[in-house]
């Protein structure tokens, strides 16, 4: 039985996605790779990260030089992003039913409270950060841990394939949602146990987990 829900921040409360193409193409100005067009947008969310940079011929040298300096624009923008339409009252129809909500996301958490206050979402009893070395898996191992949860007491709401993937590893199960930074199909693949298309659906979704 589910007693505890956790929620990935980026890509699944928060709209991000069109700050994160905003920043890039900044930084693609910077550091001479290929900005991205407004029509290939949907293309991209079809490639792994690993293929996104490939199509935008970013170096593998650049990686990590773009991605840190992208997380520092993007912690300066993200308290004036809006959350996704209809996720606000899911969370507080949740919290209503006695569900524990957490969010473990790769944004820090100085970032996650300020961006809650701001939107007045005061709902979530806990908020991790996972580390660059040990990433959502580890993160959600240490969550369990320090919970005392079994693992089909909890289900993780995210938005990519990697979420998917740190789940599946910790066996613990993922309603995936398609309106995040990955494509449903290139979800799809990574085979969730559910998929959500749109924040309604996540309620039932989670009392049939």
């Amino acid at each position: 039985m589910i007693k505890h829900v956790i929620f990935d921040f980026d890509g699944t409360i928060v709209d991000s996605r069109y700050l994160a193409v905003e920043l890039l193409n900044e930084l693609a100005e910077k550091y001479h790779f290929r900005k991205i067009k407004d029509t290939e947008f949907e293309k991209l969310r079809n490639l792994s990260i690993t293929e996104r940079c490939r199509a935008l011929h970013v170096p593998l040298y650049l990686i990590p030089l773009v991605v840190a300096e992208l997380i520092l624009k993007y912690q300066k923008s993200v308290n004036s992003l809006p959350t996704y339409a209809g996720i606000k009252d899911i969370i507080s129809r949740l919290k209503e039913k006695g569900f524990k909500l957490s969010i473990i996301s790769s944004n820090s958490t100085e970032n996650i409270r300020l961006f809650l206050k701001r939107n007045h979402i005061n709902n979530f009893d806990s908020i991790y950060s996972s580390n660059f070395i040990t990433g959502k898996e580890g993160a959600i191992m240490t969550f369990l841990r320090n919970h005392n949860l079994k693992r089909d007491e909890v289900v993780y709401i995210g938005d990519e394939c990697r979420d998917i993937i740190a789940c599946k590893k910790n066996k613990v199960k993922i309603i995936a949602v398609s309106w995040g930074y990955d494509s449903i199909e290139l979800l799809t693949g990574e085979n969730p146990d559910y998929i959500a298309r749109n924040p309604r659906e996540l309620y039932n979704l989670i009392a049939r987990a």
